[in-house]
């Protein structure tokens, strides 16, 4: 079963030196359980309005091709971009999506799911490099 999404730490975005916020991806990676797809096809239909009501844009929904790297089995995979870190944790909270959150639970399994936030190459390098 999946947990709804919880920070752990803080979620406050910070200002980029251009006074932008960076955006936040979630990376979703999984598998539709043989013969729930139905269930699955429910769940898509009932979330997008959804997430367009937190802000949300899916930038990527499809099916894996080939594994360059790694173990990474799944079959699926998502990429949900949100303006604000607030828009996912209100997402993730939002009644209706509670409500249709066991279509998604039921019908999938193998699933990762990853909240990362945009830090850009060039801050990532120079974050990495004063380690």
């Amino acid at each position: 079963m999946l947990s709804t999404f919880r920070p752990t730490g803080s979620l406050k975005a910070s200002p980029d030196a251009a006074g932008q916020r960076p955006m936040i991806i979630t990376l979703n990676l999984f598998d539709i359980i043989p013969g729930k797809e139905t269930a699955y096809a429910e769940y898509l239909r009932r979330v997008r309005p959804i997430l367009e009501r937190h802000h949300a844009r899916v930038l990527f929904y499809g099916r894996t091709r080939a594994r360059f790297m790694g173990v990474c089995n799944q079959e699926y995979c998502g990429i949900i971009a949100y303006e604000d870190p607030t828009d996912l944790t209100r997402f993730s909270h939002d009644p209706e999506f509670a409500e249709i959150k066991p279509l998604r639970d039921a019908s999938t399994h193998n699933y990762v799911l990853t909240v990362a936030e945009e830090t850009g190459i060039d801050n990532a390098a120079e974050m990495l490099g004063k380690s």
